[in-house]
């Protein structure tokens, strides 16, 4: 019996920590909800497309392999029979909205003469550089949503790769070049609704190789560009008080619940080593053990204290007293005496 009553008082601390556990995890997770965090938010203030093309053809100077004094862009050309390189720069630059545009452009060449050599760390070192201005620097305004440039202009190729190949003969240094040819754009616009002027910086880049046999044209750009001004609004934390008073409401009940799970499981683990102990001295000398159920007055006695039950069966067998037991606190201590005369023995269980 007293079996089963300790597996039952197990089975409820275990259910009583297992429903603290879950009304603590309950709790927390509640707290944790309760600290709102709101999503930054972005506002589209202003959205614009930039759109960039390359036109143009090769002039060729007068030879006995072509028919056509002029080829079309996107081929390899032989170096030493081209003459000019006609360009037609387009750029244009398109607003979701209205805006007072301030915008300057040019046109540059730039020749690129890099030291080429077997050791890696001297090799593809720019050595020498020189700037054409092709289209002058020109500054516009606009009060409107979009605006374009149209620039067509010519390269004189034959006179610029002439240049690079004197500086390699006359230097005698193993060397790579290139022609950069490039539109550069600055845009100031001021758009309603924005306080801070929205600035566009863009290159058109178009490079070829110089002095060597043959080159091609190459786009160093992208045709299209989507770009857009976005206002972002920071995150706002936010408390949710009921959701906080709960959770913390049910981490408390969950650490109340727990601490009397603990506390009687203490306590129950006090009780079974004194039943199992009285019971042991009940099963052997219940014969010579009297329970009583009121304690005895030992107020005008002498009490010796006996280390152990041991001590005093060997009392009780001098003396031929009948050892009482009282239980002190109920399933927790009790107390066993021997009275002779003035004198009380008396043993503590629990």
């Amino acid at each position: 019996m007293d079996k089963d009553i300790n597996k039952n008082r197990t089975k409820n601390v275990l259910r009583n920590i297992c429903i603290s556990t879950v009304i603590l995890f309950l709790g927390i997770i509640m707290i944790i909800k309760s600290f709102k965090v709101e999503q930054a938010k972005q506002n589209l203030l202003y959205s614009y497309n930039i759109n960039r093309n390359l036109t143009g053809s090769v002039s060729l100077i007068d030879n006995d392999f072509f028919e056509k004094k002029t080829l079309d862009m996107n081929k390899t050309y032989i170096s030493s029979l081209v003459d000019k390189i006609n360009m037609d720069f387009s750029y244009s630059l398109s607003g979701n909205k209205k805006a007072k545009t301030k915008y300057t452009y040019q046109i540059i060449a730039v020749t690129d003469v890099k030291y080429s050599s077997v050791n890696p760390e001297n090799s593809n070192q720019s050595i020498w550089s020189k700037q054409h201005v092709l289209v002058e620097p020109k500054q516009l305004e606009v009060d409107s949503s979009n605006f374009t440039i149209n620039e067509n202009f010519d390269v004189d190729f034959a006179t610029l790769n002439n240049e690079v190949k004197e500086f390699k003969e006359q230097l005698k240094l193993p060397i790579t070049a290139e022609l950069q040819i490039k539109l550069i754009v600055r845009s100031d616009m001021n758009v309603q609704g924005i306080e801070d002027t929205v600035v566009e910086n863009s290159i058109m880049n178009v490079k070829m190789d110089l002095a060597q046999d043959i080159f091609t044209i190459e786009k160093e750009f992208e045709n299209t560009d989507n770009k857009s001004v976005i206002d972002t609004i920071e995150k706002k934390k936010e408390i949710s008080i009921p959701v906080l008073i709960v959770g913390s409401a049910c981490v408390l009940i969950a650490v109340l619940i727990m601490l009397d799970a603990i506390r009687k499981s203490i306590k129950f683990s006090k009780k079974s080593d004194y039943a199992i102990a009285l019971n042991r001295i009940l099963k052997n000398y219940g014969d010579i053990v009297a329970e009583i159920v009121s304690p005895v007055e030992i107020d005008n006695l002498n009490v010796i204290e006996v280390k152990n039950f041991d001590q005093l069966l060997d009392i009780e067998e001098e003396i031929r007293m009948p050892i009482l037991y009282y239980e002190t606190i109920p399933d927790e201590q009790g107390e066993f005496i021997i009275v002779c005369d003035n004198m009380a023995y008396r043993y503590v269980i629990g």
